[in-house]
């Protein structure tokens, strides 16, 4: 709300006010007859230039008193305003109903005699028919309301007439806040004028549909029907303009509610699951949006769920459909991605229907991310605003089947870099290999030379010993140097043993020679050898060396074995 028109005090005046703003200023000063008050603040303008305020003021979104409406409506006269001495410069006439003076005395049909008690004669007070008194009526109130007025009120039962030549339906005013009735008037919209209306509404920039519920501002006669006593307004025309702005100021009232509860903007931020592949729809089975919608996901071949909840989708019965589908879905959010609201394109009175206060509390706090494309290209209720909107149905499809999409390329790019990681880590683990392969092979031909030359010593120290004692005790060791030979002999064989016995082993260790015997080597994904079956588990990726290449494989089954 921008600011606020009321009736003066004096009856005469109608009081603006707003907080600075130059374009508003500007506005003002452009009906006639305006002044600055300094001391209260306000901007007076003559309570006749009603109408001149209301088309400046109330595209933007000014709040008008409802003494102000009746002025529009005409149901209430703005005073004259005062005169230099403090009187009325014009008193307003009374208007009387015609056929009041003719009426002092009976004639001859509605006077008829009477006895009372004591036999004398009285007159008859003069009786109407009722066609005479319902003529009279419609006569008065033809002379009180010569002209067609201004009439502001909230549509009623105007569906019920939907497909007929003549438009029967009320008009209601409600109690601020409330909701509650305090008055209404019958209102008849005839074939010619509907058809005219109805069309230039339709044709609007933006398009305005009549249903139950829209408050408008209608100009009509005053009519009252003779024969069955029917008091009605015909309508002449509406003002589309009245209608679309207390739509946008209802809209805009939710939205400020929404944001002062910090919910503005809690279901936009949701996440969803990338794919979002199980999907909630709330429609009506029945439009061409949820046909488009479903028609695109299966032609996308992306293997949706779907599971579509009936609502309805404009009317009396949106609110509680919606309110009952997002509860269905709230309750198992678990089951479910996200959630989308989708119907076909329409009208702007027909986009009102979301702009409903409890359905836009219930989409902010629901835990399933919504998206919405309820068919409208440039109009947002207040759902388009709260949660993630696409214009049409067809859009919202396009952007699940897109995540989908994006979701099998970011597979597809996960997968390239982990086999390029993997290829680059077997190349690494060969070098390794083989460079342990080349440190092995050195280290046992060092040993075994070693160990060939530690033989070569002893030896010849054993053979300068053996002669140094032969020739020393020749006599008495000739026989202990035939044992003496003997057990060198033996200690040589027991050596060569040990010596082609430690020359096997290192055979033995070589893990080339392990694999040539038909063993293999089990390594982890990541190249850690694997020594025991308890260090495996089922599930698990491992790699399988063999002498002549290497192997993956997935273990199904780990059964360890005791010692």
């Amino acid at each position: 709300m921008s600011g606020s028109v009321e009736l003066d005090r004096d009856g005469a005046n109608l009081c603006i006010r707003f907080p600075y703003r130059p374009d508003l200023v500007a506005a003002v000063k452009d009906i006639p007859g305006r002044r600055w008050d300094p001391k209260d603040k306000v901007w007076r303008v003559p309570a006749a230039q009603v109408e001149t305020v209301y088309a400046a003021l109330t595209r933007h979104l000014f709040e008008f008193a409802p003494e102000v409406s009746s002025l529009l409506a005409g149901t209430l006269r703005p005073a004259a305003p005062r005169d230099a001495g403090g009187g009325r410069s014009r008193a307003r006439a009374p208007i009387a109903l015609p056929g009041d003076e003719a009426n002092a005395a009976p004639d001859d049909r509605n006077a008829a005699a009477a006895t009372d008690g004591g036999g004398s004669a009285t007159l008859r007070a003069p009786a109407w028919t009722v066609r005479e008194l319902n003529e009279r009526v419609r006569d008065g109130l033809k002379q009180l309301f010569p002209e067609s007025l201004w009439v502001v009120g909230e549509v009623v039962d105007f569906d019920k007439s939907s497909g007929r030549q003549h438009r029967f339906f009320k008009l209601v005013e409600k109690a601020a806040g409330e909701g509650s009735v305090v008055a209404t008037v019958e209102v008849a919209l005839f074939a010619g004028v509907a058809e005219r209306l109805l069309t230039a509404l339709q044709r609007h920039d933006p398009p305005l549909a009549l249903r139950d519920g829209l408050e408008i501002r209608a100009q009509a006669k005053v009519d009252f029907y003779p024969q069955s006593g029917r008091f009605q307004l015909v309508v002449q025309d509406i003002d589309p303009s009245f209608t679309l702005g207390k739509l946008a100021l209802s809209r805009e009232q939710v939205l400020r509610e929404l944001a002062d509860k910090g919910l503005l903007q809690r279901n936009r931020m949701l996440g969803a699951p990338t794919p979002a592949l199980r999907i909630g729809v709330l429609t009506s089975p029945d439009a061409d949006g949820w046909n488009d919608f479903l028609r695109h996901l299966q032609e996308s071949g992306c293997g949706f769920e779907v599971t579509l909840m009936p609502v309805k989708v404009q009317g009396a019965e949106l609110r509680p459909t919606m309110l009952a589908g997002l509860r269905w879905f709230a309750e198992r959010a678990d089951e479910f991605d996200v959630l989308c609201i989708v119907r076909g394109g329409g009208s702007r009175t027909d986009l009102a229907w979301f702009d409903d206060r409890e359905v836009a509390f219930a989409v902010a706090r629901h835990p399933l991310k919504v998206l919405v494309g309820i068919g409208h290209q440039r109009d947002q209720s207040v759902l388009d605003v709260i949660a993630h909107s696409e214009k049409t149905p067809t859009a919202v499809a396009q952007w699940l089947v897109q995540g989908v999409e994006n979701a099998r390329a970011d597979v597809r790019d996960r997968g390239q870099r982990l086999l390029t990681a993997v290829a680059e880590r077997v190349a690494v683990g060969r070098e390794d290999l083989a460079r342990a392969g080349r440190d092995l092979q050195r280290f046992v031909a060092e040993r075994l030379h070693r160990s060939r030359a530690d033989l070569g010593a002893s030896g010849r120290q054993i053979v300068a010993a053996t002669a140094l004692r032969l020739q020393r005790h020749a006599s008495e060791l000739r026989a202990a140097g035939v044992r003496t030979a003997m057990g060198a002999s033996r200690a040589l064989e027991r050596g060569a043993s040990r010596l082609e016995q430690q020359a096997m082993r290192l055979r033995l260790l070589d893990p080339r020679s392990v694999l040539a015997r038909g063993f293999a080597l089990v390594r982890d994904a990541a190249g850690a050898v694997l020594p025991a079956a308890m260090r495996v588990r089922p599930g698990q990726e491992i790699q399988v060396q063999f002498r002549d290449g290497r192997a993956r494989a997935r273990v199904d089954d780990v059964q360890e074995e005791r010692p």
